[in-house]
């Protein structure tokens, strides 16, 4: 039971920061004319923010196995919150603007630690238990 609480909420908490970071502290570039990629990055963290917690939310419900699933998923998830602003969507290009220093090494830090305490509790829910 520890083992599994702590996996979902620190999943929960990890999705929640991914989901809010770049609107509130580590926030994107205000939009005036056209909107840039750090907007759109933005909104891509907010939606898989919102999925990576209520994968989290459903696997604190689930049996071992269907978690087990779930942390796989949260993990590849981890994987696509760093790949957003470094390759997939992008920030500015000014290495001075805030999203540049804030918003992408927020997102790579929270992704690369939802990631690795997602493949760890997937290995700890596929682990058979011991008899003893």
């Amino acid at each position: 039971m520890p083992k599994k609480l702590f996996a979902a909420i620190s999943q929960i908490v990890l999705g929640a920061l991914i989901a809010i970071a770049p609107q509130t502290f580590a926030h994107v570039c205000a939009v005036k004319d056209m909107p840039m990629a750090c907007h759109y990055t933005a909104r891509v963290a907010l939606g898989l923010g919102v999925v990576i917690a209520l994968l989290a939310i459903i696997g604190f419900f689930a049996p071992s196995r269907v978690r087990a699933g779930l942390d796989i998923a949260n993990a590849v998830l981890g994987v696509l919150v760093v790949l957003v602003p470094t390759m997939l969507v992008g920030v500015c290009r000014g290495s001075m603007m805030h999203c540049h220093m804030v918003t992408m090494p927020t997102l790579i830090v929270l992704g690369v630690l939802l990631a690795v305490l997602a493949a760890v509790a997937a290995y700890f829910d596929l682990k058979p238990a011991k008899r003893g």
